[in-house]
């Protein structure tokens, strides 16, 4: 629906203006401990980013329709949670299989 893609768009907004927050933040803390301790925090210190993942977002993804058995496309909102999946799923980057 118009109104469902308009909260998609403002989500989206919202995710993209918290990854650069977190980036923000990141670097400053990265910063300040180089100032402190005198380094390089990502060279030293090996202060870098691991994973970074939104934790408060709807995403589409397929799931069965428990009354006809179907596949179907479905937005799933993990409110504060992130989707987790088993040990070598195909959705999990190479590294982390």
């Amino acid at each position: 629906s118009p109104k469902g893609e308009q909260y998609l768009r403002g989500m989206a907004a919202a995710a993209n203006y918290a990854f650069v927050n977190r980036t923000i933040i990141a670097h400053s803390v990265r910063e300040a401990f180089g100032q402190v301790l005198g380094c390089n925090p990502r060279e030293d210190l090996q202060m870098h980013m691991v994973y970074d993942v939104a934790h408060n977002i709807a995403k589409r993804e397929e799931h069965i329709d428990p009354k006809d058995g179907q596949i179907k496309p479905a937005l799933v909102h993990r409110k504060g949670a992130t989707r987790a999946f088993p040990p070598g799923h195909a959705a999990l980057p190479t590294v982390y299989r």
